[in-house]
């Protein structure tokens, strides 16, 4: 009887001959991703200068964080099936060439919409690389992929954290376009490295892409956040005709969303990963996440900006610290995943982040603290850099958490927990560009924002409930390394 050797068992990519150790490969993905992550920060901190420098409203100025995010949501899930059948080194490599793209158009945008358009071709290009990235790290890690994949995930959001560093002193000197403009020579070195070190990935027979589905997915999601956009208009009243008419289109095409994903052959969110109790309370929480990470902490710098009279540089580096915090917290939480397991570092990092918000919410100004004045900056820098301690420690665990119910299925749930968590941060931005246009002031809305979204955000935990808890064959196989 002749063995084979399924992609179960098989040996990790790294062991082949003249393969590349897998650390290196490490610090290869990481790297690249810490790049691109780094974007998503800069644009935080850009979002007043770019209102000011294309005259354009906050309402629609909140779509270049949005559309980023919405191309992320689109593809992801898409990327994670690509993975799986192009191989991941494809797929990475591919995403890269479109980031470096999209940089170029939102470099040279001359308004608002078509830096709306590069952003959408970023987060296109950002939702295959995550998938791909983890799937080369589950393959050249083998069973060892539990901590490897903690210490990426907890390094990952860095870069979104450096980015408001560096992106306020690049705009406080150059503009906010250089922020834009400096991806080009990066993006295009490091797609060469990539394709020439990255080993290619294990492939699965090609099955077709789900484009209508992609397409469906695009569609009510966008028209849930122009209904959002509309509802915040100011000048003018806003026009309840546009809000019913996209109301309308996103509940029609949810359900013929729906009904395309079981009946296609590979359909972009494969619905029996998601009606599942256990993937359902992961992926509600992953929203949760990116409502409190994504969606306001990308607002904090304007606030910042708005509210206390910071410049770019300053609101910026309140992201710094809070970027160590976090890569600290999260490297340690990964070691010790297996004494912890998954539900109270969820738990403990989703009502902490919600308490932070809740804390900016209330606007507190040079507060004494031990009998010394604090300044506003300072107070900020602690306050954010608190948040860094809660999401960081929450983050190993919501990566892996899952994962062992499907151990062949790693690329796409990573896939479709990060469409949750870019969602929820779409849903928080919007949300919180919607009560803030409806505010006496930006300020008070976006205090106002604040304090609802940390409410929803803590009341997200009661889902902890469902998620799994690590597997013993997992800490088992953990002892024995």
């Amino acid at each position: 009887m002749t063995v084979t050797r399924d992609s179960t068992t098989a040996a990790p990519a790294s062991e082949a001959p003249g393969a590349p150790g897998r650390h290196v490969v490490f610090v290869i993905l990481a790297t690249a991703m810490l790049i691109f992550n780094m974007q998503f920060g800069m644009i935080a901190v850009a979002l007043g200068p770019i209102t000011d420098g294309l005259d354009a409203p906050l309402r629609w100025s909140g779509w270049v964080l949005t559309m980023f995010l919405l191309g992320m949501v689109i593809a992801q899930p898409i990327g994670g099936g690509l993975a799986e059948r192009l191989g991941a080194r494809t797929v990475f490599v591919g995403g890269l060439f479109m980031f470096t793209l999209g940089s170029v158009v939102c470099a040279i945008a001359p308004n608002v919409g078509v830096l709306i358009l590069g952003r959408l071709i970023q987060g296109l290009a950002g939702g295959g690389l995550t998938p791909a990235a983890i799937s080369l790290i589950g393959e050249v890690y083998g069973a060892g992929r539990t901590r490897a994949i903690g210490l990426y995930a907890s390094m990952m959001p860095f870069g979104a954290v450096l980015g408001p560093v560096v992106g306020g002193v690049i705009i406080e000197f150059a503009g906010w376009r250089s922020t834009f403009a400096i991806n080009a020579p990066i993006g295009a070195l490091a797609c060469l490295l990539a394709f020439l070190v990255l080993p290619p990935g294990a492939r699965q027979p090609a099955r077709p892409a789900d484009l209508p589905g992609a397409a469906l997915l695009a569609v009510f999601i966008t028209a849930f956040i122009f209904a959002l956009t509309e509802l915040g208009r100011r000048v003018a009243p806003p026009d309840l005709r546009l809000i019913a008419g996209a109301i309308v289109l996103f509940a029609v095409a949810l359900v013929l969303f729906v009904k395309q994903e079981r009946r296609a052959e590979v359909p972009v969110v494969d619905l029996d990963l998601i009606v599942r109790p256990a993937f359902a309370a992961i992926y509600v929480l992953s929203l949760a996440f990116g409502m409190g990470w994504q969606g306001i902490v990308s607002i904090i710098p304007l606030y910042a900006q708005e509210g206390y009279g910071l410049s770019v540089a300053q609101s910026g580096t309140l992201s710094g610290p809070r970027g160590f915090v976090m890569v600290a917290f999260s490297a340690v939480s990964s070691m010790l995943l297996y004494r912890t397991g998954f539900r109270k570092p969820i738990a403990t990092g989703l009502i902490g982040l919600g308490l932070i918000i809740g804390l900016i919410s209330l606007g507190i100004r040079e507060p004494q603290i031990g009998g010394i004045a604090v300044s506003d900056f300072w107070w900020l820098l602690i306050v954010v850099s608190s948040a860094g301690v809660f999401y960081g420690f929450a983050v190993p665990s919501l990566n892996n958490a899952g994962l062992d119910l499907a151990p062949d299925r790693i690329a796409t749930l990573v896939g479709l927990r990060g469409m949750f968590h870019s969602l929820g941060g779409m849903v928080g931005i919007a949300l919180a560009v919607l009560i803030t246009s409806r505010g006496s002031s930006t300020e008070v809305g976006l205090q106002q924002a604040f304090a609802t979204i940390g409410v929803l955000v803590i009341l997200s935990a009661v889902c902890v409930l469902w998620v799994p808890e690590l597997g013993a064959a997992t800490k088992a196989a953990a002892e024995r390394r």
